[in-house]
């Protein structure tokens, strides 16, 4: 029952989830840390959300696993997880419990992920080759590459992937993604916005906001 409960966490659908192709990698262009609007309402309620946090290393059965995998530690997430609920507090959206791990997959996963942004191998092989321990409502991955893009989220799953290296924070990058997740279209004109590809940018318009917070509890009661 574990192994299905796993798996069903991992390939839940998010319905009503934006369009969730990958982030464009570009030259960082910095903004105002902690710089936030006004939100919808002064007196909303925190949403709290499970996040989980893995970073991916090889088997070795491709016999260099540490090229394709992971540099990051359990502790490097643990401040990721600190530093994108700074982000997402301007919506009144908060992350626990927060699990971080490092997580052992078959080396061919990590190529396809690196390769082409190819997560069927990953999806396929969770619960089955390998186990995802506490897997939380939001799932992020962190691995060695991605094709060239700072991180993507797989369209209509509660997952996201980031890479070592972004050219932007970690903090910012990994909630860009989980932007995704939550409903979010990517912002085509502000670089001071979450939504905006490839800056440091980490704003949230009020309706994106609403957004965010219809999504993320249609996910806390199940319904998405």
């Amino acid at each position: 029952m574990r192994l299905i409960w796993v798996l069903a966490a991992l390939l839940l659908v998010a319905v009503g989830c934006s369009t969730a192709s990958p982030s464009s990698a570009g030259d960082a262009e910095p903004s105002p840390t902690g710089q936030t609007e006004a939100s919808a309402s002064d007196n909303r309620e925190t949403l709290v959300l499970p996040l989980s946090l893995y970073a991916l290393v090889g088997d070795g059965s491709s016999g260099s696993p540490l090229a394709i995998s992971s540099d990051r530690t359990a502790d490097d997430l643990d401040v990721i997880a600190g530093n994108m609920a700074n982000i997402w507090a301007q919506a009144d959206i908060s992350f626990s419990p927060v699990n971080t791990a490092v997580l052992t997959v078959p080396d061919d996963v990590l190529l396809a992920i690196g390769r082409g942004l190819d997560t069927d191998p990953f999806l396929a092989a969770a619960g089955s080759n390998f186990d995802v321990p506490s897997p939380g409502i939001v799932n992020g991955f962190y691995v060695r590459e991605a094709a060239g893009v700072n991180g993507f989220a797989p369209t209509g799953r509660r997952i996201f992937f980031v890479v070592d290296e972004p050219s932007v924070h970690d903090e910012r990058v990994s909630s860009h993604e989980v932007g995704h997740i939550f409903g979010l279209h990517h912002d085509l004109n502000n670089p001071g916005r979450l939504m905006f590809s490839g800056t440091n940018g980490t704003t949230l318009r009020p309706e994106e906001q609403a957004v965010a917070r219809y999504i993320a509890q249609g996910l806390l009661d199940g319904a998405r």
